[in-house]
């Protein structure tokens, strides 16, 4: 058996195939391990809370009783409405993606489809973004730390649209092992069926995209890698003499 590999740069818009979302199964079910090994502790921290300042003899059980009259009911109520967001928001999860000559096509865990297709996308209404498919970014918070992810954005019916990622719920579906693939498609595909349309340079270099054989730039992405090494280790070093000049004293050593 032979296998055909096709290099993204000698893509047309005669021999543009589809490709497909494809599960990495290892990488899926570590992923749900630690999520779900997370979300249980602190469900089980949330419930049993109370019950450990009883033991650690801050309160009494009188105070328990009384507190937990209050508390309970509080958290279970609590717990029934994020059990019904979850679901409703389960249903419009994505559970399989292709990428071919017409656009993106998310298939929903309710049966539905949700599509960008190429022949939708305008250009720039907006006197102040000059390109037609850029980046947008926004912070998003974890719990233990504050990170800032960025995704594509095209112009539709007079408006921005986020495209969606181009990976899979992990909780109801998979991880996708080649959503890099699936994106890079995506924007070679703009490049080819829509050429009128201005795609922001920050594009290629943000999510690593060789700007002429839409591969994966894996000298750009250890170049960004590095670079945020080095200035994670210059801004602890900055911290450091900034508080032994301050207060004469060290925080890290």
């Amino acid at each position: 058996m032979f296998i055909i590999k096709h290099n993204m740069s000698n893509f047309t818009e005669d021999n543009f195939h589809e490709i497909k979302s494809e599960p990495n199964w290892l990488v899926t079910w570590c992923i749900r391990f630690v999520f779900f090994s997370l979300l249980g502790l602190i469900v089980l921290l949330f419930y049993f809370l109370p019950i450990l300042f009883f033991i650690d003899h801050t309160i009494d059980g009188e105070q328990l009783l009384a507190f937990g009259m209050i508390y309970y009911p509080l958290l279970i109520v609590l717990s029934y409405f994020v059990v019904r967001f979850l679901k409703r928001r389960k249903r419009k999860s994505i559970r399989h993606i292709k990428v071919n000559c017409e656009g993106v096509f998310y298939e929903l865990i309710d049966g539905t489809e949700e599509s960008l297709r190429f022949d939708q996308f305008e250009i720039s209404s907006n006197d102040h973004i000059v390109y037609d498919v850029f980046i947008d970014s926004k912070l998003q918070f974890t719990g233990d730390a504050t990170y800032r992810q960025a995704y594509l954005k095209v112009f539709l019916k007079g408006n921005e649209q986020k495209v969606r990622p181009f990976h899979p719920d992990v909780a109801y579906s998979y991880y996708a092992g080649n959503s890099r693939k699936l994106r890079n498609h995506f924007i070679q595909g703009v490049t080819l069926f829509r050429p009128d349309l201005r795609i922001a340079p920050n594009v290629y270099s943000e999510f690593s995209i060789h700007p002429e054989t839409f591969e994966f730039d894996k000298k750009v992405y250890w170049q960004a890698v590095v670079f945020a090494i080095i200035f994670i280790i210059l801004l602890f070093i900055g911290i450091e003499w900034y508080m032994k000049y301050r207060f004469g004293d060290s925080l890290i050593f």
